[in-house]
């Protein structure tokens, strides 16, 4: 029943979000995100296929258009852009698609959306922006193709990809660009329709977000928190309002279950913290979690403190596969042991896949991981933080142990 209940829920905030106000929502441009695909690069081979137009994005002039498609490299010189043509004295163009058909080959990647060159100190950046629903079928297939979860946790996953999206946007409306392509996973077009569940997902949520405290929200996921997981704030460091941690039953009953362990020389930790050697390590540790989120290295008169992604990344995720950790010197080794994989915050996917076969939705997926918040079908990007509505609150305080 309260399954049925929150469904019914769902459905009718759709249609209230859509029949609300003088002026249906679908009419309206859908949100869309900003990545850069290149930074001062020398140029790019850019290929439209399909109709477009060229327009100057400083004043929207329009420059040219094309109605059977373009291919040339585009590159910067002394007095504007080449692509093909020359664009003497504009150095931004901005190449608009005119038929829903229309894609864009950049080095030989496919996107959608429009494409937006800056000339920039002698070099290029090259801009995808992209509606968010299409940018969140790209980078989550990207990080799930090959894994085969459940409808019930890809939607969580798809609602939570979502809210960190508009958080992004939001975060810097304006600017000319909001994510790194790289650091995103976002692989363009031609990456989708590889797993059907991730799109089938991303279009049965489709605008579906959370917000807290009337905003949406930086979110993210870890494949297993071991039995807890810390907040956004507290485990990135970050000064903003967000869902607390929470504790997760189903990944705490079977935390000695997933261990590992990682031993390497204490040059290499020298070498990383930039210090002469290791005579011990300090862990900075979110109390409530029990999470690392930084270390100190000290060589017995200097210290040096790593942020633990950066400290994961130095020595590789397959390494150092979580923050949930404790570390040892031995000699000449250090050895670090820990529970889980991921960045024990948001989202537990091992816990959302038990929670699923026991039956629970996304939206009580959801309510686990991100209490206190509100759950919603918003299209548009707010501008501001009265524009979001209290649809559904998701909060849930009861253990979801058996």
């Amino acid at each position: 029943m309260k399954r049925l209940f929150i469904s019914l829920i769902l459905i009718s905030t759709a249609f209230a979000s859509w029949f609300s106000g003088p002026e249906p929502q679908s009419t309206l441009k859908p949100a869309t995100i900003k990545v850069l695909l290149k930074k001062h690069c020398d140029g790019a081979l850019i290929e439209a296929k399909g109709s477009f137009e060229v327009i100057n994005p400083q004043d929207n002039k329009h420059l040219s258009s094309g109605w059977k498609g373009k291919r040339f490299f585009l590159y910067p010189h002394a007095k504007g852009i080449k692509w093909g043509e020359d664009f003497p004295g504009i150095y931004q163009l901005r190449i608009i698609p005119k038929s829903p058909e229309t894609t864009f080959l950049v080095d030989g990647i496919q996107y959608r959306g429009c494409l937006e060159i800056y000339h920039v100190d002698g070099a290029i950046q090259v801009i995808n922006e992209i509606d968010v629903e299409n940018y969140l079928k790209s980078t989550l297939t990207a990080q799930f193709a090959e894994q085969n979860l459940r409808p019930e946790v890809m939607d969580a996953l798809s609602i939570a990809a979502r809210t960190n999206a508009y958080h992004t946007i939001m975060r810097s409306i304006g600017a000319f660009w909001h994510v790194d392509a790289a650091s995103c996973h976002y692989n363009g077009y031609g990456i989708t329709l590889q797993n059907l569940n991730i799109d089938r997902s991303v279009d049965a949520t489709r605008y579906l977000v959370m917000s807290y405290e009337g905003r949406p929200f930086p979110t993210s996921w870890t494949k297993n928190c071991a039995g807890k997981t810390g907040s956004f704030r507290d485990i990135f460091r970050k000064n903003i309002a967000c869902p607390k941690g929470v504790k997760t039953p189903y990944a705490a009953k079977v935390r000695d279950e997933h261990t590992w362990a990682y031993k390497f020389p204490k040059e290499k930790l020298a070498h990383i913290a930039k210090t002469n050697r290791v005579t011990d390590i300090d862990l900075f540790v979110d109390e409530t979690s029990g999470k690392t989120y930084a270390l100190r290295i000290k060589d017995g008169s200097h210290e040096s403190n790593i942020d633990f992604f950066a400290f994961q990344e130095a020595l590789g995720t397959n390494n150092i596969k979580s923050n949930d950790f404790t570390v040892k010197i031995e000699g000449n080794d250090v050895t670090i042991q820990g529970f889980g994989e991921g960045v024990g915050s948001g989202l537990c996917i091992f816990s959302a896949a038990q929670m699923a076969e026991k039956g629970d939705m996304a939206p009580e997926i959801l309510a686990s991981f991100f209490p206190f918040t509100h759950l919603q079908q918003q299209q548009v990007i707010p501008t501001r933080n009265s524009i979001y509505e209290e649809h559904h609150v998701i909060e849930d305080e009861t253990d979801n142990s058996d």
